[in-house]
């Protein structure tokens, strides 16, 4: 049988789509967490609900490699701009992920506030910056897809934690200091994962809103990035050799 490739969406509106463009032949539950065994043009799919959040990306990345093996991760969905010169729709391709969740106080309690919690700068207690790079041999074959070379696709870096920034001053601080350009939640998990246990994936964003634009949040354009997604399958089939380890 041929090695499966995993599609993951921690929304029922994330994947909704392709649910409903493949043939589903079994679900599947692990613990709380559901996989979709499908089929698409005779090759084999596994669409993973994730559930939202960085550990439950995490532990259904882990299930996904531990239990189907697949020759590679298709993390997408939706996530909020960092820039302005980001629209609704425009899709990224996640080639770095900083992480965003790090956090801490300090012991002044004349500095003590309702909200005393301090961005540490996503790094380690050894002052490494804490990131996850995409894969570089799928990364690159990724690149060179006609599909993603598109005027309103790009390869940038996307912020990833626990958090929902709505800050304008914090995110123009974050796209200066790490080039993030938006910010999703998953990612981070998902990346940690799948680089841990040596299975290639990359997170594949559609732009949902933009603070800085007064773009509110609307789940309907991330029908975008499962269409890509089936674009990018789409290519794998024509030349499956390109990137089979």
């Amino acid at each position: 049988m041929e090695t499966p490739i995993i599609i993951q969406g921690a929304l029922q509106s994330e994947i909704d789509f392709l649910l409903n463009t493949f043939e589903v032949k079994k679900q599947t539950n692990i613990g709380s967490y559901i996989f979709y065994e499908c089929i698409y043009k005779g090759y084999p799919i596994i669409i993973s609900k994730t559930k939202m959040g960085e550990i439950s990306s995490a532990i259904a990345t882990t299930l996904a490699i531990q239990n189907y093996k697949p020759v590679f991760i298709l993390n997408q969905g939706t996530a909020g701009a960092y820039v302005e010169w980001l629209d609704k729709a425009d899709i990224i391709i996640g080639k770095q992920i900083y992480y965003l969740s790090q956090f801490s106080t300090d012991n002044n309690k004349e500095n003590d506030t309702i909200n005393p919690w301090k961005n540490t700068g996503y790094k380690t207690i050894d002052n490494e910056v804490i990131s996850y790079a995409a894969d570089e041999k799928f990364l690159k074959w990724l690149k060179g897809l006609d599909v993603l070379n598109k005027g309103n696709v790009y390869f940038e870096t996307i912020g990833s934690g626990d958090v929902w920034t709505k800050n304008i001053n914090q995110m123009k601080k974050y796209n200066e200091e790490y080039g993030i350009v938006c910010e999703a939640m998953e990612c981070s998990g998902a990346y940690l994962a799948s680089n841990s246990l040596g299975t290639p994936l990359v997170s594949i964003r559609v732009i949902s809103n933009n603070e800085l634009k007064n773009q509110e949040y609307d789940e309907t354009v991330g029908i975008n990035s499962q269409k890509i997604v089936i674009n990018i399958i789409e290519e794998y089939l024509k030349q499956k050799s390109e990137i089979k380890r």
